[in-house]
């Protein structure tokens, strides 16, 4: 019965000379790391933590995020991952919501935590980690002292796979977080699942740029270089020249990259620099690139380019392999080996039949299933009801499929456009944007208009400064692949697209604010 502990340990017995973990210039063995696992979670045990209960970390990605996540697992306790860059009053809901017993804390965050502290009296220990001891808060622990002063764990807990091994809290873009329940049996399988699909082994050096609060960053990355024995290089904070400086120095073979930091990195005046030779694969997803983009990341960058789907409910589902990565642009590929999807119509008042699947070309929702399923909503059995039908999860994205069997996204199914009384999927403008030279990014959305309902409207961030709105309009007037009603009516030029930690754009956001300023 596997479980990411025993996962864990098998590299450790396999890999104990071998380097697990990389992060600050300080450097750990798998054996090494592995005895400070245990010592931390001698210390969680010590403050009254057991099987079931939560402990949530709330800090930049760093070593402690990773011995935390860990930690948990050999004790049956449940990690809740927190997004650093929460306000104390959304990071106090999330705690609330899980009821952790225990918090794991950035420095940099201690007065959101002092505030924290007076509202979610269910958190009875905090442990800070970094800054000087001496500064510590009256009755908090220091991370380090723990980690490596603490005597190690005794507990043997029975760990099956049917436990839940996290709770991952969802951005909220639709409402509040929830709590996506994953278990052992659901992270093996996401780990397993990349391993495969990325051809991964102990020679591999990942290197992480990614939050590892993020199903993306820990379940779908960290874990499945660990479990084969390779190196996991962590950076606290995204900077194109420190992690192209990290891809030199630290002869990186791996790395996960949303399009903005890829091009970010590309087109940097110091690129040349750096030596990236190491690097046999980049994987991305969250947004489009535009092709002459992609031409130029293959050749300059790295060969192979895997463009990946997924989602927090199931983790990586849909991938694009590097030898369609031009082939079929702006496509998400297939199905993963462990995934079944299909897609289906969409009903009246947006109900679904999961056995009315669509024909070839024709846009429905994706449904995905597979053993890295969630197990479902924390506390929510209405809402988990509602997504996991009949086996399926109802991903709420809507997709195309064509004859190949290649997968497309057309966006979310409540960004849908309605314009006019026509349906308009924004992917389907933005694949004609990202043609256009001279568009390096591209976001399209409805903004509300008296006479049509809404309006299709363009928000652009230029990649050369002889780009105009003619020139757009001129593009997408002679394209055979966009209909005259589908045409961008507004075009918008702005310096950067809101992005999610994913690198998924923000249309809320744009929406919000340029609905205010029309208003």
């Amino acid at each position: 019965m596997l479980t990411i502990t025993s996962l864990l340990l098998q590299s450790v017995e396999k890999y104990p000379s071998r380097t697990a973990l990389v992060h600050n210039e300080r450097r750990w063995t798998y054996e090494a790391w592995y005895a400070r696992i245990l010592r931390f979670a001698g210390a969680l045990a010590e403050m009254g933590v057991r099987p079931t209960d939560r402990v949530a970390f709330y800090l930049n990605t760093s070593e402690a995020s990773a011995t935390t996540f860990f930690a948990c697992q050999l004790l049956g306790a449940v990690a809740v991952p927190m997004n650093f860059r929460l306000a104390s009053g959304e990071a106090a809901y999330i705690l609330r919501d899980s009821g952790a017993r225990v918090l794991v804390y950035g420095r940099s965050l201690q007065d959101n935590v002092l505030r924290i502290a007076e509202n979610v009296p269910s958190v009875h220990a905090y442990i800070a980690y970094g800054g000087d001891i001496a500064e510590l808060p009256a009755g908090h622990f220091d991370f380090e002292i723990l980690a490596e002063q603490h005597s190690p764990s005794d507990m043997h807990p029975a760990v099956l796979p049917e436990h839940l091994s996290a709770l991952v809290y969802t951005s909220g873009t639709t409402g509040k977080p929830k709590g996506v329940m994953h278990t052992h049996a659901n992270d093996v399988a996401i780990a397993q699942n990349c391993t495969m699909e990325y051809k991964l082994s102990h020679r591999d050096i990942a290197l992480h740029i990614a939050p590892l609060y993020h199903v993306g960053g820990m379940q779908a990355y960290f874990t499945p270089h660990m479990m084969v024995g390779g190196t996991n290089v962590i950076m606290e904070r995204y900077e194109a020249l420190a992690t192209l400086e990290a891809i030199d120095s630290e002869r990186i073979t791996t790395l996960f990259a949303v399009p903005t930091q890829i091009q970010e990195m590309l087109f940097h005046p110091r690129f040349n620099l750096y030596d990236v030779s190491s690097l046999r694969m980049i994987t991305t997803g969250g947004a489009a690139i535009a092709s002459t983009t992609m031409q130029q990341v293959i050749e300059r960058f790295c060969p192979n380019i895997y463009n990946g789907y997924g989602m927090t409910e199931a983790s990586l589902t849909l991938l694009l392999h590097p030898e369609d990565a031009l082939s079929h642009l702006g496509s998400c590929g297939k199905p993963t080996l462990i995934t079944n999807c299909r897609i289906v119509r969409i009903g009246q008042d947006d109900d679904y039949d999961p056995e009315d699947m669509v024909a070839d070309d024709e846009v429905g929702q994706l449904l995905v299933r597979g053993p890295q399923m969630m197990a479902g909503y924390w506390n929510k059995p209405a809402e988990t009801a509602k997504k996991l039908q009949d086996g399926w999860l109802m991903t709420g994205d809507l997709f195309s499929r064509d004859k190949d069997g290649f997968y497309t996204f057309r966006g979310r199914a409540d960004d849908m456009i309605v314009s006019g009384g026509e349906n308009i999927y924004p992917r389907e403008v933005e694949d004609v944007l990202y043609r256009c030279p001279g568009v390096q990014e591209a976001a399209v959305v409805g903004l509300a208009d008296p006479k049509w309902g809404s309006i299709v409207t363009a928000f652009i961030v230029k990649g050369s400064p002889d780009l105009t709105v003619d020139v757009i309009d001129q593009h997408c007037r002679t394209s055979h692949d966009l209909a005259p009603f589908k045409r961008p009516k507004r075009i918008i030029f702005i310096d950067a697209l809101p992005l999610n930690p994913s690198g998924k754009v923000l249309k809320r956001e744009l929406i919000a604010a340029y609905s205010q300023k029309a208003a």
